[in-house]
């Protein structure tokens, strides 16, 4: 009975790591094969059994212990929601500021998600996935995983609307955030834009579209260029924030 016991625990442990790297950043992309996936929430909540503290199930029906594996998935998938939103902020700004370059009209393939995006929102998305592993950030995602399980305890979990509205509230501030970082770009492309309108009223002759084209993109090329060195504090405060988000949302789910 004790080893059932504790083969339960574990379904729950793994239930909560496999929805959370299903689609936490980094960990989610869909070049990396499922088996491998599937191997890494296997090892990480073996790893972590001797950890979590979850009391005895003894007389708990087949459905109740299925409708706890459901709450423990919603965790695991809120949780790497949350996580998401700073990337997905990151990619919105470089779609943002594409549609002012002029680089819209041109779209990659973006192998995680396996949909068209821009070539500058993949390029800002590339450039913070390479500071959130140079910063260690997978390794936070790790550490969040297992103090979730000390903040809502296995069979413990709270399905409250607060969680909800917290979450929509993360959701609406990503578009924000993404306004917020691409705005100094956006700035600078309008004041173009308002400048190349007085040329072209200054003098007729000229053809402003033809002009304007090449020199908005040779324009917000070098304002990224300048700009770049800043990104990495942003995402550095992102990831931060992104800390705070996950923390917060597991104090959510507990009470």
């Amino acid at each position: 009975m004790f080893d059932f016991l504790i083969i339960q625990g574990w379904l729950l442990i793994f239930a909560r790591a496999s929805a959370f790297v299903t689609i936490a950043p980094f960990f989610s992309i869909r070049g990396i094969p499922v088996l491998v996936k599937i191997g890494f929430s296997f090892i990480l909540s073996v790893v972590l059994l001797p950890l979590v503290p979850f009391a005895p199930m003894e007389h708990i029906s087949l459905l109740a212990w299925w409708f706890l594996v459901i709450k423990e998935v919603a965790v695991g998938l809120t949780l790497a929601f949350l996580a998401n939103m700073v990337f997905a902020a990151v990619r919105i700004s470089g779609e943002l500021i594409d549609i002012h370059i002029g680089f819209a009209m041109a779209s990659v393939l973006d192998p995680q998600t396996q949909t068209s995006t821009t070539l500058m929102g993949q390029f800002k998305y590339m450039v913070a996935i390479l500071i959130f592993l140079s910063v260690d950030g997978h390794h936070v995602l790790i550490s969040a995983l297992a103090h979730s399980y000390t903040l809502v305890p296995i069979a413990n979990v709270v399905i409250d609307p607060i969680v909800s509205l917290y979450v929509l509230k993360t959701f609406v501030g990503m578009f924000a955030l993404a306004f917020k970082i691409a705005a100094p770009i956006i700035a600078v492309l309008i004041i173009a834009d308002i400048a190349l309108g007085l040329v072209a009223r200054t003098v007729p002759q000229l053809n402003v579209f033809i002009l304007g084209f090449p020199l908005k993109t040779g324009l917000g090329m070098f304002t990224v260029a300048i700009v770049i060195p800043l990104f990495a504090t942003v995402v550095g405060y992102l990831l931060s924030q992104m800390e705070r988000d996950l923390i917060t949302v597991m104090e959510l789910m507990a009470r």
